[in-house]
C-alpha cells in the first residue's frame, strides 16, 4: 500500500469547506508523447484552480480516506462468556463476567496492526452489556471491580499507551444502548416504566459524563487524542423507549476532541443522525457498493440522515449535502468477539476481496481483530494480519505507471499549466492533481510504455479535497500499439480510490477516461498500474480444490479447425476460444469424477452436442438474453473416478465460446454445497437447508455452517447457531437447521445476513460453488407504502397551513411533498419508504399549532394569482376591549367556541372602540379581495359592521356593513365580500373595530386573495440548434414574456433524422427533455436545445456530392432503416445492429450484417454519373459488400473486403469501388452482404464524384496508355517497326484523351488501336546471356592445366557455332537460347584434371595419436577422450575422397591441439612409505622392543606395517592411499604404549622433550604464513595443553601419553599453504574460444569440433581443485592453438565490381588503333586472369579483389597512340609545303615526325615516349617559319591560316569532351594542341584554353605508364601466385 506522508500533512491544514490547493512537488520524469498533452507541453503558470464542490471532506475525513485501513477491537465480558450480542448478565458481578488474569498485551496488538499498515484502532470501551473496560467513576459495573491487576487495571489506558507509542490514531466505541445501566429507559422512583417527563434517572447525563471522563483525560487516546467516536445505532428489541440528547453529546465530544479543543477538524462521528461524518456501509461483511458516494442527505432541523440505503448497502448520493466517510466494518474471524468456535481467521484471499470491495469502492476498511480470553491475540490471527499487510505492500509497491520509459498523455490539461500536468498523477503527492479546462466534462489519461507490461490492478484516485463528482470511468488497454482498445472495466464512481482488479493482462498502453456532470471538471490526484501479489491476485471462479484447465493448455484441450483464440480480462484466466462454424469441435481430456465446462452465454450464441467417452450426454444451448462470461455451459453427472474425454461439437453457425474446464478430482470424496444461494425468513422462525454432495460419495465429509451478520445484526438472529454438517459414506445430501431468527419489534426494514460452509474435513474435500447463501429477514414491523399513505392522509394538508406556526410548516410541507412522491414512485426502496415515513412523522410532531399572529409570525397577504390565505379571527395579535362609556364594557369582546366555526372558534361581542389587531406582511401593494365569514343577529335597521384601518396608513381605511345572518330565526354564519387597498407593501398591523357606535359582527375568518396587484414580468429567451425546434405559447423572436409567478412550458421537438442531444436551462444541462416548464417565474431565464443527427430520412436525406472532387461522408450508423432476416440461410443469431467502439470515426459502426440483412439510406443525387466510394471497415475474414438502389437508379455493384486481422487483433482498412448513379433525384441506397457472405463491420463511406454521366469514360484508355508507355520505355526490347507503330498509336490516342468533348466511340476506337499495336509488338532476341556464356567459356579453353585437351576442343567448336549466332542479325530468340544452353552444357562437360590432396601428414599424425591414446597410465581420462574425439574427426576426413587440402590441414591442427592438451597423471611417490616400512620392520624385529609395549598397541603397529606393505605392492595405488598408509604407520609407532611399571611414577621426560622440540620448531619459523592458520593454531593449542599436563602433579601416564600424541599429530598435520594457481588467462581463453566455437557462419564444423574438444579438456582442468599452474598454462596454450587452427568457411566472394571492370576492359581492348599493342596485351592478360577467377567457385574475396586491382591497373597503364598518329599524319602534309616554309624548319618537323613514327612502330612504347614525341611534333609545327616573300604577300591579307578539320577518331570521342579538333583539349578549337593551358597557333598568337579534364600531357621524365605496368605486373603476379597455390592444393 502506498504510504503517503502528505496525507497526514493535508489532514492538518484542510478546512471544513475548502482544502489546500495545488502545491509544488518533485517532478516525475514523463517522456514525450503524441496525440495529446504531456508534461513537457505544460509550460504556463498561474491558471486558476477549478472551484471546489460545496461538499468536501474536512481534515479528519480526508486523512481517514487516504489512510484506508483501520482496526476494530471488541473486548469485554462477551470475550470470556463467548457470546456476541449485548448480553444482560443479570446480577452477576463484574469479576464473574470479566475474568482476565494475564496482563493485556496491547503492544503486540497495536504493533502488529501498525506494521501491517493500519492507521487507526477503534476500541469498544463499552458494549451493549454496559461493562466498562476502564475505571469509571460513574458506575461500579467496570474493570475496577474485577480481579484484573487487583482492580487497578485499565485496558483502555493500556491500548491508549500502545497507540501513543506507535502513533496510531484512536477511535472510541461507546455504546449508547446500555442493558445494565439503571438509568437507561424511563422509570419512576419505584422502578416502574413511565414517561420521559416522569423519568427519575437521566441516562443522557450518565452517558455524557462517561464521554467527558474519557475524552477529557489525556491518558486515553493517542497522546490524549481521539479522531472518531462510534455510537452504535443498535438497540435491542423494545429498547426504543430511551431517546438520546445527541446534540449535547456532540457538543461534549467536540469540546474535548474537535475544533473547540484546538484541533484542525472536529472529531468524526459514527451513528450520529444528521451530525454523522462517518457512516455505516449497511452491512457487516466489510464491503461497499460498486458505486459508492461519500455524501449523504441530512436534515438538521429534523435530525435525520438519508444515505440512500438499499439492502445491504448505503450507496450515498451524488448530490448529497454532507460528506460522510463510507466505513466498511468487517471481521477477521466469524465473530466480533473472540470465541473458541470463532477464532479461525479469514484467508488472505477473503481479506483481499474485502480490501478491494471496500477501499477499492471509495470506502475505508475497518477490520475487527478480537483479543482472546488471555488478553492476547491468537497467533494465527496475528500472522494473518501480517500476511495481509505484506500483500498490500507488495501489491502496491511498484507503480508501473512510473516505470522508466513511461509516457503519460492527457486529452486536455487545464490552461496547459504545469500545476495541472498529467505527471501529477504519479508524483505520490495527494495535493497535486491533473484536471481539464472548464466546460470539459470528460477527459482521459493514456499511459504508454516502450515495452509491454503485465498487470492486474489499476488504481484511480479522485482529488477529493475538491469534492467527489466523477460519475463515470472506463479503463481500457492495448495489447500492442497497433491493437484495438479493449475495455478492462467501466463504471460510475471513483472517489478516494477506485481499484480495478482483473485477470492479468499484458499491454503497451492503458487509458483511463473519467467524466462528470455539467459545470464540473474531472480531477485525478493519483493513478497506478500494479501487478498484485500472489495472495491478492483475482481468484479464479473455481472453488478451491477443483482442477482448473484453461483453453490454451494444449496438452488437455485439442481444437479442430474453425476455432479462434481470444484474450481478455473478462474471461477465466484471461483466455477464451470461440467458433461460429457448424461441426467445429474440441476434446478435453481429464481425470476425475465430475466436469464443469465454463464459457460464454450470449444472445448470438447457439447449441452444441456434448459427449463424454464417446457417448452423447447432452445438447447444450448457450443462447441467453444478455451476455455473460465465465458461465457454466455444461455440467456432467457424477462419473467413475478415472480418465475421461469430453467432446463438444457445434450444431449451428451460431457462436460457441469456451474458457476453461473445472474438474472434481479427489478420489471420489466429492464436493458439497448449499442447495440455493439465497433464502427468505420471517422473524421468529428457523430455516432448514439442504446440503448436496456431488462428484462422489466416498467416505465421510463434515463442514460447519457459520453465520455472518450483514445488515441483520445479533438481535435479529441467533449468531451462536453454527451446526456441523455430516455426510456419511455413500450419502449424497442431508438437511440441517441452518438459521434461527428472533423477534425485533423495532422498525428496521428487511435485513440480511449470510451463512457459509467452512472448516471442512477431510482436507481434500471441496466446498462448492454455493459455499454461502444470503438470507433476508422480512421485517414484521416494516414500513410499507400503505402505512406511509395512511400517515399522509392523517396529516394536515396545505389548506390547514394557517393553523400552524410558520417555523415548522416549511419543513413539514417539504416532508409531505417527499412522502407523496415516494408513494407514487413504483421503484422506491425500503429505505426510501422508511426514511420518508420517519421524516414526515417527525415533521408532523414538530408542527406548532398557531395561537395568534405575532411580529415574528405575521399573517402574509397572498399576491400570486389564484392563491388565497385564510386569516382566522381568533388568531388576533391583540384583542383590546374598551372600557369607555360609548363602548359596551359589559359585553367584552372575546374568543368563543362554536362548532360551526372553521377552527371551532370565532370572535364575538365586538363593540365600538373594541379593537382586533393582526400583525401582517404584504409583499405587494394593490387591491385585495376579502371574503369575511361572520354571524350577525342585528335588526335590519341597525346592521353590524367593521372598520379596517392600519395605524400608519399602509392600508386604506375600509368600512363594511353586513346584513343580518339568520335562518329560520336562528343566527348562522354568513359571508360578505369586499375589497381592501394595500397602499404600501411591507410589515404592518391591521386594526378591526366596529364603526361609529355600531357593534361588530361575530367574525370567524377572512379569506384574502389578490385582485389587482401589480406583478413583474420576465423574459425567457429560447434558442434551438440545427435539427429541431423549441416552441411555447407567446414565443416570438426567440423570447416569451411571462408574468411574475406564472408558468410557461416549452416543447422541444427534433426534426426527422435528429434526436435531442441536450437541453440547458440557464446554462446548466437538464438532460434530454421533450418539454420543460418554468414554474412560478420570478426572474429572467434562458433555455437552449441542441440536437444530434441520428439517421437519414426522406425529409433529411444523404446528399451525394454535386461537384467533381468534392467528398461527402455517409456514416454507416445513420441508416434510415435496418432490416434483419430470420431465414436460416442468413444469420438470425447475429442480428444486424449499430455497435459503439472507439475505432469508428463517429464512435459507432454497422455490425453483424449477413446475407438478406439490409441497411437502407435515403439519399438524393443531383448529378448522375460515376462516383468513387471508399469504405472504412474491419473484417475477421474475407467479407463482401453489395450496393444497390431500390428502383435501380444506381447500378448494382459489390466489392471484396479482405480480412483486416493481424494476429488476434482487428485493424482498420479501406476498400474502394466505383458506382454509377443513372438517375438523378431522391432514392434509397441499399447495403447488404451478397450471396451467402457476411459483410464487414462498416464505419463509413467516403463518396467522390468521379465523372458525370455525359462525360466519356477515359479510365480504360488511361490504363492502356500507361501500359503502352511502359512497353516503349523498354529500350531495345522490340523491333523498330513494331515499336514505331505503337508510338504512332499512342500519340493518336493521347490526342483523343486530351480532346475536349471527346465521344465515347472515339475513346473506344483509340483504346482498341493501342491495344492492337501492343499485341503486335515483336521482341528483339536477347543475346546478352549467350555473349556472357561465350566470354566465360573462352577463358576455360586456355586453361590447359585445369581441363583435358579433348574436352576443351569440344568447347571451342561449340563456341565457334555460338559466335556465328551472335553475328547473325536474323537469329531468333529460340536460336539464341539453344546456343546458350549448348555453350553452358559443353562448359559443364569439361573434364577436370584432378589435383591430388596431400593426406600423408595427417595419416602419420593420426597413427601417432592412436598410439598415444593407449597410454592410459600416463594421461588423464578426460584429456585422452578429447584426443580420441579429434582422432575420430580426422579419420572421417581421411576417409572422405572429396576432402579438400584445407579440411585436411584444419584437422591436422586439431589433433596437434589435442596432443598438446594431454594432461599427465600425477606420479605416485612411494619413497617415504618404503623408508617407513623398512624402519618399522627393523624396529619390530627386536624382541626387547616388543616386550616394552602393550600388546594392543604392538598389534596396531603390526597391522599398520602389513597394510603399508600391501600398498607398496599394489601397482595401481593412488598417492592418497600411499599417504594414508604412511600416516597410519607413523601414528601406530608413535602411539605405542609402554607397559606400566607397578610402582613407578608416570614419566614426563619424553613429553617434555616433545613439547620443547615443538616450541623450538614454531619459534624458529621464518615464515609462519607458509602453513595454514588452522593447522598452526592446532599445534599451538596442543603445546599449551601438553604444558598444562607437564605442570600437573596428578597427571596419569595415559594423560601424558595423550598430550604427547596430540603434539606429535598436530605437528605432523601442519599443512603448507597451497601455492595460488592463476586461472585468469585460462578462463578468459575459454570464454574467447566459446565465442569462436559458436560462430557457425564463419568457421568449419571440423575446426570448431577440435576447438570444442580443447575447451572441454580445459574446463575440466579449471574445475580440478588440484590442478597445478603448469597444467593450467599448458591447457591455456592448447586452447589458443585450437583457436589459431580454426578454418574459415569459404564464403562466395562478391564479384560484381570485377565483372563490371572486365566488361569495361573488354570494350577498351577492341580499339586497336587507339592504344599500343603491348599495353593492350597486358590488359587482355589481366582480363583473362580475372575471367579465371570469376569461374573459380572457390575463389576467395582476397583473390577477387587482387584480380580487380590487376584489371584496373592494366586499364590505367594503357598507352594511347591514336592522337600521336593523327598529329603525325597532319604534320606530314605540312612537310610537302616547301614553297611556303623555310627548309630548316621543315627539316626539323620531318625529324620530329620520324622520331614519332619510331615510337608508333614500337609496341612497347611508354606513355612518356608517346608524350615526348607528340610534344616534339607539335613544337616543330609551331616553329615552322614562313619564307620572307610569302610573309610579304600575306601581310596585307591579315588572314589566319585555314584550320584544317582533323580526321575524326572514333576512339577519341570521349576524351575530347565535345571539341571539334583532334587534340586532347577540353573544349578548345586550336589545331591539335595537346597542352593543358595556354597554347600557340602556328601564327604565333597565344590563346587561352580551358583545363583538360581527360588526359594530361606527360612531362619529360614522367614514368606514369611504367609504374602502371609495374603495378599491373605485380597485381597479376599476386593473382597468379594465389591461383597456382590453390591449384597445388
Amino acid at each position: 500500500m502506498r504510504k503517503k506522508t502528505l496525507s497526514a500533512f493535508l489532514g492538518l491544514v484542510l478546512g471544513a469547506s475548502t482544502i489546500l490547493g495545488s502545491v509544488g512537488a518533485n517532478p516525475v520524469p514523463v517522456s514525450a508523447g503524441t496525440d495529446g498533452i504531456t508534461d513537457s507541453e505544460c509550460t504556463t503558470t498561474g491558471t486558476a484552480e477549478p472551484a471546489s464542490d460545496e461538499v468536501v471532506p474536512d481534515a479528519n475525513q480526508y486523512k481517514y480516506q487516504k489512510d484506508e485501513l483501520a482496526a476494530f477491537c471488541h473486548f469485554g465480558p462477551n470475550t470470556f462468556n463467548e457470546v456476541e450480542w449485548g448480553e444482560h448478565y443479570g446480577k452477576k458481578q463484574p469479576n464473574e463476567i470479566f475474568t482476565l488474569t494475564n496482563d493485556f498485551d496491547a503492544d503486540t496488538l497495536v504493533g502488529t496492526l501498525h506494521n501491517a499498515g493500519f492507521k487507526k484502532i477503534i476500541v469498544t470501551a463499552k458494549h451493549h452489556d454496559g461493562f466498562c473496560i476502564w475505571n469509571s467513576e460513574y458506575t461500579d459495573y467496570c474493570i475496577k471491580n474485577t480481579d484484573y491487576k487487583n482492580g487497578k487495571g485499565d485496558v483502555l489506558a493500556e491500548i491508549s499507551a500502545a497507540c501513543s507509542k506507535y502513533d496510531m490514531d484512536m477511535g472510541l466505541y461507546l455504546s449508547p444502548w446500555d442493558i445494565h445501566e439503571p438509568s437507561y429507559g424511563y422509570y419512576d422512583a419505584n422502578g416502574n416504566p413511565t414517561t420521559k417527563e416522569n423519568d427519575v434517572l437521566d441516562y443522557n447525563e450518565y452517558y455524557n459524563n462517561q464521554l467527558k471522563e474519557i475524552l477529557g483525560n489525556s491518558k486515553y487516546g493517542n497522546n490524549g487524542h481521539f479522531v472518531e467516536v462510534w455510537m452504535d445505532g443498535a438497540k435491542g428489541s423494545g429498547a426504543n423507549a430511551q431517546e438520546y440528547t445527541f446534540e449535547k453529546w456532540f457538543d461534549t465530544i467536540q469540546t474535548h476532541q474537535g475544533i473547540k479543543a484546538g484541533n484542525a477538524a472536529d472529531c468524526m462521528l459514527f451513528g450520529a443522525q444528521a451530525y454523522t461524518t462517518v457512516r455505516w456501509i449497511g452491512n457487516e461483511d466489510g464491503v461497499a457498493h460498486e458505486n459508492t458516494w461519500a455524501k449523504s442527505k441530512v436534515n438538521v432541523a429534523n435530525n435525520t440522515i438519508d444515505s440512500n440505503g438499499t439492502t445491504p448497502y448505503t450507496i450515498g448520493y451524488a448530490d448529497g449535502n454532507k460528506w460522510t466517510v463510507p466505513e466498511c466494518d468487517g471481521r477477521i474471524t466469524s465473530g466480533w468477539f473472540w470465541g473458541t468456535n470463532k477464532c479461525t481467521p479469514k484467508t488472505v484471499a477473503q481479506l483481499a476481496n474485502m480490501y478491494f470491495d471496500s477501499v477499492g469502492h471509495n470506502a475505508t476498511m475497518l477490520l475487527n481483530v478480537p483479543p482472546n480470553n488471555k488478553g492476547t491475540v491468537d497467533q494465527p490471527i496475528l500472522n494473518r494480519i501480517t500476511e495481509f499487510g505484506q500483500n498490500v505492500e507488495e501489491s502496491f509497491r511498484t507503480n508501473l505507471a512510473k516505470a522508466e520509459g513511461t509516457t503519460i498523455v492527457a486529452s486536455d490539461v487545464r490552461g496547459n499549466d504545469a500545476a495541472f500536468k498529467p505527471g501529477n498523477v504519479v508524483d505520490g503527492n495527494d495535493a497535486t492533481y491533473w484536471t481539464t479546462n472548464d466546460g470539459t466534462t470528460s477527459g482521459s489519461l493514456t499511459i504508454k510504455w516502450n515495452t509491454a507490461k503485465k498487470f492486474d490492478v489499476v488504481s484511480i484516485e479522485e482529488a477529493i479535497q475538491k469534492g467527489q463528482h466523477i460519475n463515470s470511468y472506463k479503463v481500457e488497454y492495448k495489447a500492442s500499439d497497433d491493437a484495438q482498445w479493449q475495455t478492462l472495466k467501466s463504471g460510475e464512481t471513483v472517489g478516494s480510490k477506485r481499484l480495478v482488479r482483473t485477470a492479468p493482462v499484458s499491454a503497451t498502453q492503458v487509458k483511463i477516461t473519467v467524466g462528470t456532470t455539467d459545470g464540473k471538471v474531472p480531477m485525478l490526484s493519483e493513478v497506478g498500474v500494479y501487478k498484485a501479489s500472489e495472495g491478492f491476485q483475482l481468484a479464479g471462479a473455481a472453488p478451491e480444490g477443483m482442477v482448473t484447465t484453461s483453453v490454451n493448455e494444449a496438452n488437455s484441450f485439442t481444437f479442430s479447425t474453425g476455432w479462434n483464440p481470444q484474450t481478455g480480462s473478462q474471461y477465466i484466466n484471461g483466455q477464451n476460444t470461440w467458433s461460429n462454424r457448424a461441426g467445429a469441435s474440441f476434446t478435453y481430456k481429464f481425470h476425475g469424477t465430475k466436469v464443469y465446462l465454463m464459457g460464454t452465454t450470449d444472445p448470438g450464441h447457439g447449441a452444441a452436442d456434448v459427449y463424454i467417452d464417446d457417448q452423447l450426454v447432452e445438447t447444450i444451448n448457450t443462447h441467453a438474453e444478455s451476455r455473460s462470461t465465465g458461465a457454466k455451459i455444461f455440467v456432467s453427472g457424477d462419473l467413475e473416478d478415472g480418465d475421461h474425454t469430453l467432446k463438444l461439437v457445434a450444431k449451428t453457425n451460431a457462436a460457441i465460446g469456451v474458457e476453461a474446464a473445472y474438474v472434481i478430482n479427489n478420489g471420489g470424496v466429492g464436493m458439497i454445497e448449499l442447495e440455493d444461494s439465497a433464502y427468505t425468513m420471517n422473524e421468529e422462525s428457523s430455516l432448514d437447508v439442504k446440503i448436496k454432495r456431488v462428484g462422489g460419495t466416498t467416505g465421510t465429509i463434515t463442514a460447519k455452517i457459520q453465520p455472518n451478520p450483514g445488515s441483520a445484526i445479533q438481535d435479529d438472529f441467533n449468531t451462536e447457531l453454527a451446526p456441523v454438517v455430516t455426510l456419511n459414506d455413500g450419502e449424497a445430501e442431508v438437511t440441517v437447521k441452518a438459521a434461527e431468527t428472533r423477534r425485533n419489534t423495532n422498525m428496521t426494514g428487511d435485513r440480511v445476513f449470510s451463512i457459509e460452509l467452512t472448516e471442512k474435513t477431510p482436507d481434500n474435500a471441496i466446498i462448492g460453488f454455493n459455499s454461502s447463501a444470503r438470507i433476508t429477514i422480512k421485517d414484521a414491523d416494516g414500513i410499507t407504502k400503505e402505512k406511509l399513505n395512511t400517515l399522509i392522509t392523517q396529516s394536515p394538508d396545505e389548506a390547514q397551513e394557517n393553523l400552524y406556526m410558520e417555523e415548522g410548516w416549511s419543513a413539514y410541507a417539504e416532508a409531505l411533498e417527499v412522502a407523496r412522491a415516494v408513494v407514487e414512485n413504483e421503484e422506491a426502496t425500503e429505505a426510501t419508504i422508511r426514511n420518508a415515513y420517519i421524516a414526515l412523522e417527525n415533521a408532523k410532531k414538530a408542527l406548532v399549532a398557531r395561537e395568534k399572529y405575532t411580529e415574528t409570525d405575521r399573517f402574509k397577504f397572498p399576491w400570486k394569482p389564484g392563491t388565497s390565505a385564510k386569516l382566522e379571527a381568533e388568531f388576533a395579535t391583540e384583542l383590546n376591549n374598551s372600557n369607555d362609556e360609548d363602548s359596551d364594557k359589559d359585553w367584552p369582546m372575546q374568543i368563543a367556541d362554536n362548532n360551526d366555526a372553521s377552527n371551532g372558534k370565532f370572535v364575538t361581542d365586538m363593540a365600538f372602540k373594541d379593537v382586533l389587531k393582526y400583525a401582517y406582511h404584504a409583499d405587494k401593494a394593490g387591491t385585495y379581495h376579502v371574503v369575511m365569514r361572520y354571524r350577525s343577529g342585528s335588526p335590519e335597521n341597525a346592521k353590524n359592521g367593521i372598520k379596517i384601518t392600519e395605524e400608519t396608513g399602509k392600508i386604506a381605511e375600509k368600512t363594511v356593513v353586513v346584513n343580518p345572518s339568520k335562518e329560520n330565526g336562528n343566527v348562522v354564519f354568513g359571508t360578505v365580500e369586499f375589497d381592501i387597498e394595500v397602499v404600501t407593501p411591507g410589515d404592518g398591523m391591521i386594526s378591526i373595530t366596529a364603526p361609529d357606535t355600531n357593534k361588530g359582527p361575530g367574525i370567524d375568518y377572512f379569506i384574502i386573495s389578490p385582485r389587482n396587484v401589480t406583478l413583474g414580468s420576465f423574459d425567457i429567451t429560447a434558442t434551438a440548434g440545427e435539427g429541431g425546434t423549441i416552441t411555447a405559447d407567446g414565443l416570438a423572436e426567440g423570447k416569451v414574456t411571462v408574468t411574475e409567478d406564472e408558468s410557461v412550458t416549452f416543447t422541444i421537438a427534433p426534426k426527422a433524422g435528429y434526436e435531442i442531444a441536450d437541453v440547458k436551462v440557464d446554462g446548466t444541462s437538464v438532460g434530454k427533455k421533450t418539454t420543460y416548464t418554468f414554474d412560478r417565474v420570478d426572474s429572467t431565464h434562458t433555455i437552449e436545445a441542441t440536437f444530434a443527427f441520428t439517421n437519414y430520412t426522406a425529409e433529411n436525406p444523404f446528399g451525394f456530392p454535386g461537384e467533381k472532387g468534392e467528398t461527402k461522408t455517409l456514416e454507416a450508423e445513420h441508416a434510415t432503416e435496418l432490416i434483419n432476416s430470420n431465414d436460416s440461410d442468413s444469420d438470425p443469431d447475429w442480428p444486424l445492429t449499430i455497435t459503439s467502439e472507439d475505432w469508428a470515426s463517429n464512435g459507432k459502426f454497422l455490425n453483424c450484417m449477413a446475407y438478406k440483412d439490409y441497411a437502407k439510406y435515403a439519399y438524393t443525387a443531383v448529378v448522375p454519373g460515376t462516383y468513387t466510394v471508399t469504405g472504412t471497415y474491419r473484417a475477421g475474414a474475407l467479407n463482401k459488400l453489395a450496393i444497390s438502389e431500390a428502383d435501380n437508379k444506381i447500378e448494382a455493384a459489390q466489392v471484396d473486403c479482405p480480412s483486416t486481422k493481424e494476429g488476434n487483433a482487428l485493424t482498420v482498412k479501406t476498400f474502394a469501388l466505383d458506382i454509377k448513379v443513372t438517375t438523378e433525384g431522391a432514392g434509397t441506397l441499399i447495403l447488404t452482404a451478397p450471396d451467402t457472405s457476411k459483410a464487414p463491420q462498416l464505419d463509413k463511406l467516403d463518396i467522390v464524384l468521379k465523372r458525370t454521366a455525359d462525360e466519356a469514360d477515359l479510365t480504360e484508355l488511361e490504363a492502356v496508355l500507361e501500359t503502352a508507355r511502359e512497353k516503349l520505355a523498354e529500350e531495345n526490347a522490340y523491333t523498330p517497326v513494331s515499336r514505331g507503330d505503337l508510338e504512332t498509336a499512342v500519340n493518336a490516342a493521347q490526342e483523343v484523351y486530351d480532346k475536349a468533348g471527346v465521344t465515347q466511340d472515339e475513346v473506344n476506337t483509340a483504346k482498341a488501336n493501342v491495344e492492337a499495336k501492343i499485341a503486335a509488338l515483336v521482341k528483339k532476341a536477347d543475346k546478352s546471356a549467350l555473349i556472357n556464356a561465350i566470354k566465360l567459356a573462352n577463358v576455360k579453353t586456355t586453361q590447359e592445366d585445369k581441363y583435358t585437351a579433348e574436352s576443351r576442343e569440344v568447347l571451342k567448336q561449340v563456341i565457334d557455332a555460338a559466335v556465328e549466332v551472335v553475328n547473325d542479325e536474323n537469329a531468333t530468340q529460340e536460336m539464341v537460347d539453344v546456343q546458350t544452353a549448348a555453350v553452358k552444357d559443353a562448359e559443364a562437360k569439361l573434364v577436370a584434371i584432378k589435383v591430388p590432396v596431400n593426406k600423408s601428414g595427417l595419416e602419420t599424425l593420426v597413427y601417432q595419436a592412436k598410439e598415444t591414446v593407449k597410454e592410459t597410465e600416463t594421461y588423464t581420462v578426460e584429456s585422452l577422450q578429447a584426443l580420441q574425439a579429434a582422432i575420430d574427426a580426422a579419420q572421417d576426413v581421411l576417409d572422405d575422397e572429396n576432402a579438400t587440402q584445407e579440411t585436411v590441414d584444419a584437422q591436422t591442427s586439431a589433433i596437434n591441439a589435442a596432443m598438446n592438451a594431454l594432461v599427465k597423471k600425477p606420479v605416485v611417490d612411494k619413497t617415504e612409505l618404503k623408508k617407513a616400512v623398512d624402519a618399522a620392520k627393523e624396529f619390530a624385529s627386536s624382541e626387547e622392543n616388543k616386550e616394552k609395549y602393550t600388546e594392543d598397541s604392538w598389534k596396531t603397529l603390526e597391522d599398520a606395517m602389513k597394510a603399508a606393505q600391501d600398498v607398496l605392492d599394489k601397482p595401481e595405488a593412488a598417492q592418497k592411499e600411499v599417504d594414508d598408509a604412511l600416516t597410519a604407520l607413523t601414528e601406530a609407532k608413535e602411539n605405542l604404549k609402554t607397559k606400566e611399571p607397578s610402582v613407578e611414577k608416570p614419566g614426563k621426560a619424553e613429553l617434555e622433550e616433545t613439547v620443547n622440540d615443538a616450541k623450538a620448531f614454531v619459534g624458529g619459523l621464518e615464515n609462519p604464513e607458509m602453513y595454514t592458520e588452522e593447522s598452526l593454531n592446532a599445534l599451538n593449542e596442543a603445546i599449551e595443553s601438553a604444558e598444562i599436563v607437564l605442570a600437573s602433579e596428578t597427571a596419569t601416564q595415559d594423560e601424558i601419553d595423550a598430550a604427547m600424541q596430540r603434539v606429535k599429530v598436530a605437528r605432523r598435520n601442519l599443512t603448507p599453504k597451497k601455492p595460488a594457481v592463476d586461472t585468469k588467462a585460462l578462463v578468459e581463453t575459454i570464454a574467447k574460444a566459446r565465442e569462436f566455437a559458436q560462430d557457425t557462419a564463419t568457421y568449419t564444423e571440423e575446426s570448431r569440433a577440435a576447438l570444442n574438444a580443447a575447451v572441454d579438456a580445459a574446463q575440466k582442468v579449471l574445475e580440478d581443485a588440484n590442478a597445478t599452474q603448469e597444467t593450467v598454462d599448458k591447457q591455456t596454450e592448447a586452447v589458443e592453438t585450437a583457436i589459431k587452427a580454426l578454418v574459415k568457411i569459404k564464403v562466395p566472394a562478391e564479384t560484381d565490381k570485377l565483372k563490371e571492370a572486365v566488361k569495361e576492359a573488354e570494350e577498351l581492348v577492341k580499339d586497336t588503333e587507339k592504344y599500343s599493342e603491348e599495353s593492350r596485351n597486358a590488359l587482355t592478360d589481366a582480363i583473362a586472369l580475372a575471367q579465371e577467377v570469376l569461374e573459380d567457385t572457390n575463389a576467395t574475396q582476397e583473390t577477387v579483389d587482387k584480380a580487380l586491382e590487376a584489371v584496373n591497373a592494366a586499364k590505367e597503364a594503357l598507352v594511347e597512340v591514336g592522337n600521336l598518329r593523327n598529329v603525325v599524319d597532319e604534320a606530314a602534309k605540312l612537310t610537302g609545303e616547301t614553297d611556303k616554309y623555310t627548309e630548316d624548319s621543315v627539316k626539323a618537323l620531318q625529324a620530329a615526325i620520324d622520331e614519332a613514327r619510331k615510337v608508333l612502330g614500337n609496341p612497347k612504347a611508354t606513355k612518356d615516349e608517346v608524350a615526348t614525341a607528340l610534344n616534339a611534333v607539335n613544337k616543330a609545327k609551331e616553329e615552322l617559319k614562313v619564307k620572307e616573300a610569302d610573309k610579304k604577300d600575306e601581310e596585307p591579307k591579315k588572314e589566319e591560316p585555314k584550320k584544317e578539320e582533323p580526321k575524326k577518331d572514333p576512339t577519341n570521342e570521349n576524351i575530347n569532351n565535345g571539341s571539334t579538333n583532334g587534340g586532347t583539349n577540353n573544349g578548345t578549337s586550336n589545331t591539335g594542341s595537346g597542352n593543358n593551358g595556354s597554347t600557340t597557333t602556328p601564327s604565333g598568337t597565344k590563346t587561352v584554353s580551358g583545363n583538360n579534364n581527360s588526359v594530361k600531357a606527360a612531362k619529360t621524365g614522367d614514368t606514369t605508364n611504367v609504374v602502371g605496368l609495374v603495378v599491373l605486373c605485380l597485381a597479376a603476379g599476386v593473382v597468379m601466385v594465389m591461383v597456382k597455390k590453390k591449384r597445388a592444393h
